[in-house]
């Protein structure tokens, strides 16, 4: 359960009474869970697709504060997701907007504004004034800062991301829980790198967005949490729901950042090279397929960890100059991460625009 101030002063008025009458008859809410969401301060770092439907629904549900992060304005592109905007809110603040929406839908909820990025200098000062932190950011580097201060400062981490119609959802930090870099293990310190290059439509971010508002209110009520050390993971086209279990790591010297590899080349290096070069596309089948790079090589990332994979990779290329593709430079970090720890030379073509 949430480790909040439960102050027996918190009371509901009439209005809040009738707004939150089919909740409060349930038997996990009831009054003194409706205090509980009313005195509950929520942490959203990100407004956007993720953000829209989990304010939406915190919000609605009761939650008391509010807090908003996100510097972004609204443009044409994110209403197809990003429901709380519609077309007169283009070239507004998102935060600035999402205040007013919500306000007109429940005033008893407080919005407190941020109209700015999360960064490692104003982290603890920001987060320390909230309870719980929702994370439905789209930025590497981010996550990142939202996990060792949550770590810092002792709070539940809810993290939720998605590519095209895949999600993921996890509760980090909770009760000496697992944390975010317990399952992305290297620390990638990547500017400007985000995950937002691959298509989405707004079921998927709606889907996965209403899912971390649900894990949000069960660990401010205390309810049962199935989903403690485990990875949630959806596939909105096939229905398809897995859990998995997510081992605690707690080495802090597994860190490696972006400035460390001196391996990265720009597409114009290519034709200075002299030995046999053999690109490794670490996209998709269905993207490789799309678009690639003439004569590389299709090995998804996720084959990487397979020694199968690695034998092929050594006995076919020993004599060959590997270079690793993708279209997000944190996956070709960790594939050659991976490969140079067995061994084997790399080098990482930097993401072509």
């Amino acid at each position: 359960m949430l480790n909040v101030k439960y102050e027996k002063e918190i009371k509901l008025s009439p209005e809040e009474y009738k707004y939150y009458s089919k909740q409060l008859i349930l038997d996990n809410i009831g009054v003194q869970g409706q205090q509980k969401l009313k005195n509950a301060k929520v942490l959203m770092i990100g407004a956007g697709g993720l953000g829209c439907p989990t304010i939406l629904y915190l919000a609605t549900s009761g939650i008391g504060y509010i807090g908003l992060i996100d510097g972004d304005k609204i443009e044409n592109s994110n209403l197809n997701r990003q429901i709380l905007y519609n077309i007169n809110d283009i070239n507004n603040f998102k935060v600035d907007s999402a205040q007013k929406k919500i306000q007109t839908i429940n005033n008893n909820c407080k919005i407190i504004k941020h109209r700015y990025e999360l960064n490692t200098e104003n982290s603890i000062e920001i987060l320390s004034k909230y309870d719980i932190v929702v994370d439905t950011t789209d930025n590497f580097n981010t996550r990142y800062i939202i996990d060792k201060t949550c770590y810092k400062l002792h709070k539940t981490y809810i993290y939720g991301a998605i590519d095209k119609f895949n999600g993921q959802v996890v509760v980090f930090n909770y009760k000496n829980g697992i944390r975010y870099k317990d399952l992305y293990k290297q620390n990638l310190l990547i500017a400007n790198d985000h995950c937002n290059r691959n298509g989405i439509m707004g079921i998927t971010t709606g889907y996965i967005g209403i899912l971390q508002a649900i894990e949000t209110i069960k660990t401010i009520l205390g309810l049962e949490k199935k989903c403690k050390n485990f990875l949630l993971i959806y596939n909105t086209i096939n229905t398809i729901n897995k859990r998995r279990k997510i081992s605690l790591k707690r080495d802090n010297n597994n860190e490696i950042s972006i400035t460390k590899f001196n391996n990265i080349m720009l597409s114009s290096k290519l034709k200075t090279i002299n030995n046999k070069i053999i690109i490794i596309d670490l996209r998709t089948e269905l993207d490789f397929n799309t678009k690639h790079i003439k004569r590389s090589i299709n090995i998804p990332i996720k084959e990487f960890k397979l020694n199968k994979t690695i034998k092929l990779i050594k006995y076919h290329m020993k004599q060959s100059h590997l270079i690793l593709y993708c279209n997000t430079l944190e996956r070709s970090v960790i594939a050659s991460h991976f490969l140079t720890q067995n061994s084997i030379s790399n080098d990482i073509l930097h993401p072509i625009k």
